[in-house]
């Protein structure tokens, strides 16, 4: 049983209470225009929420990542965009962290007043889940490193002031050493942004981005050169939690919304809801994520004690991913044709819901994961 603290569940209701202030109505804008991700970053910068995982001694709340997990579902619950965007500016916050340490204390420190919104730069048309194979490179020039290369799903990057940049200072692709993280001015001369036009997390700024030449000082390495790759496992390992907190609130949302629908409209003389097959249906969901969300818990528990829990994290972002799809699409069943329509909340959330099973590493990579964690106990 999780006790969560009486910090914790104070700043849950803050976050639901800017969920039903704002985001409710905000959602279909972002999905619409596909945009909408900068306000909801400057918003928790100015509620000074954006620092609620990182420690005290760098100015955040330190309140841990079953914070971290609760706040993404509490956005889920209305828009995968919206909570997308928090969760990218606590990616790059976990990165400058864990790489960075205190040699990157003022860019954490504006990061999490929002002074600045940072774009993760890490995947690459040929490299995603491998990151020892990624070819993006930065070659000393003088006093400059000189920048080549592509990154794909850029997260936020279209509205971002600065990128963290994972790239090749030394080695070969496929070496795990000579991999630095990179402090890139978003304008920088050389850099190209172009949004996607993504199915669902809409309005996050996911964006390709291309290198091309990009001058930056040498002191741009964030931490040792050459020594990021374990930081970033680390951060990612971490941030595969907070998007399975995603994934539960996707799927939380969805089917608040069906059971709703469910009470509200009779068919054959009585509710929706009280035809058993209706019923079961949503049971079936309602059980399933409660069981994402333990999963989830439980891992971010396990992080918060100083624990590795990458099989706890992959296994939760596993199951919370399939809940969302599953879920999302046994409510938009129960809507009919009214989930059909484009725009509606339910058809928004059964978008965002897929993006679930891919972004931040696919299902398959999840259990590779979990798989690689039994054959190793042989």
């Amino acid at each position: 049983m999780f006790e969560i603290p009486k910090e914790v569940e104070d700043y849950r209701e803050k976050v639901r209470d800017y969920v039903q202030k704002v985001v409710k109505d905000y959602a279909k804008y972002m999905d619409e225009t596909n945009e909408g991700g900068e306000k909801i970053v400057r918003d928790f910068g100015e509620m000074g929420l954006l620092g609620m995982k990182i420690p005290s001694k760098y100015g955040g709340l330190g309140l841990g990542e079953i914070a971290f997990a609760i706040a993404t579902e509490e956005l889920g619950t209305e828009s995968g965009g919206a909570s997308h965007s928090l969760h990218t500016q606590l990616n790059a916050l976990q990165l400058l962290v864990s790489i960075g340490g205190d040699s990157a204390k003022d860019l954490i420190e504006k990061g999490i007043k929002g002074e600045e919104i940072y774009a993760v730069a890490l995947t690459e048309p040929a490299a995603g889940s491998d990151l020892g194979a990624l070819q993006t490179n930065a070659k000393l020039d003088g006093n400059e490193l000189v920048l080549n290369g592509e990154k794909i799903f850029t997260s936020a990057a279209s509205f971002s002031t600065k990128m963290v940049v994972l790239a090749r200072t030394s080695g070969n692709p496929g070496d795990k050493n000579g991999i630095s993280l990179l402090l890139v001015d978003s304008k920088t001369a050389g850099v190209d942004i172009h949004k996607l036009d993504l199915m669902g997390i809409r309005g996050a700024g996911v964006s390709y981005v291309k290198f091309n030449n990009v001058r930056i000082p040498k002191d741009s390495i964030i931490g040792k050169e050459g020594d990021a790759f374990k930081g970033a496992i680390k951060a990612l390992m971490v941030s595969r939690n907070g998007y399975a907190g995603i994934a539960v609130g996707i799927a939380r949302g969805a089917v608040e919304d069906a059971i709703n629908r469910a009470s509200a409209r009779k068919q054959f003389g009585k509710a929706l809801i009280d035809q058993e097959w209706i019923a079961f249906n949503l049971a079936d969901a309602y059980i399933k994520i409660e069981a994402a969300r333990l999963l989830t818990w439980k891992a971010a528990s396990l992080l918060d004690n100083g624990i590795e829990a990458l099989t706890e994290a992959s296994m939760a972002k596993y199951y919370a991913a399939i809940t969302a799809a599953e879920t999302t699409r046994t409510a938009l069943h129960i809507f009919g044709g009214h989930g059909l329509n484009r725009g509606s909340k339910v058809e928004r959330l059964y978008r965002d819901s897929k993006i679930m099973e891919i972004a931040e590493g696919t299902n398959e990579m999840q259990l590779l994961a979990v798989s690689r964690s039994f054959q190793t106990k042989k």
